[in-house]
């Protein structure tokens, strides 16, 4: 009877001991599911709809990276580390000419205040049409020409708007939602600043300002004006808890 029971016993404690590492695996199997759920939210907490249209070819890549080693002195296209998110309407009414307007490779002669610098057309990151669609045209790692001596430290978003009152309260939100997502896959993005902004000295973005050719210099626009941006960032910081220097 003795030798009987020490058997149970010691059966009973190995069952029991293999029912508690049974349970351990489990939790610890639940608590990795869980955590991957976590990290996969954690990719990407705002939900976007972006379109490409393709706006790059090796002409104006090449073109890119002149332009680069002419301005910035640094004989390359891309945009490594972006500081900026530099917002702007188009003035051209429709996205379909804005698009046509951004696809050609070099820039027209009439724009003599920057074609003597560069031939490289004007370009842009993002474009938000009037419904707030979102439509990216260059890579957020190229470098695109759209304001004078910021070029190589920003990502650029135009908004289809003939001016200020012509911009809609879709684009205000799609432009948060873009700048959020902006933020997420790029953490060292510290200012936001309109294109009517980019030309005050006073503001803290313009430390980063550069340009080999002392006369190329910064002019002043009206885009996207005061209130757009005043808008801008309050639903930023109200809605998605982003605070942005000028």
């Amino acid at each position: 009877m003795d030798d009987y029971l020490t058997r149970v016993l010691s059966i009973n404690s190995k069952s029991s001991l293999f029912f508690i590492l049974l349970v351990l695996v489990s939790l610890i199997s639940n608590c990795d599911n869980a955590s991957g759920q976590h990290e996969k939210k954690a990719i990407s907490t705002v939900d976007i709809k972006v379109d490409t249209i393709p706006t790059l070819n090796a002409t104006k890549l090449e073109l890119t990276r002149q332009y680069c080693l002419e301005n910035y002195g640094v004989a390359s296209y891309k945009l490594d580390s972006p500081k900026i998110v530099l917002v702007h309407f188009t003035v051209i009414p429709t996205l379909a000419e804005t698009v046509e307007y951004f696809q050609k490779d070099s820039i027209e002669s009439s724009r003599t205040n920057i074609s003597k610098f560069s031939q490289m057309n004007v370009g842009i990151h993002y474009i938000v049409d009037k419904d707030g669609s979102i439509y990216k045209l260059v890579p957020d790692t190229v470098i695109a020409r759209h304001a004078i001596g910021f070029n190589h430290v920003s990502i650029g978003i135009e908004n289809i708007a003939k001016d200020a009152s012509d911009l809609t309260p879709v684009q205000l939100e799609s432009n948060a939602r873009l700048i959020s997502l902006l933020k997420e896959r790029n953490p060292g993005l510290e200012y936001m600043v309109g294109h009517h902004e980019y030309n005050d000295t006073t503001l803290p973005h313009y430390k980063l300002f550069l340009a080999v050719d002392e006369s190329y210099k910064p002019h002043d626009k009206p885009d996207p004006g005061p209130k757009f941006m005043s808008d801008l960032r309050e639903k930023l910081k109200t809605e998605y808890d982003l605070t942005f220097l000028k």
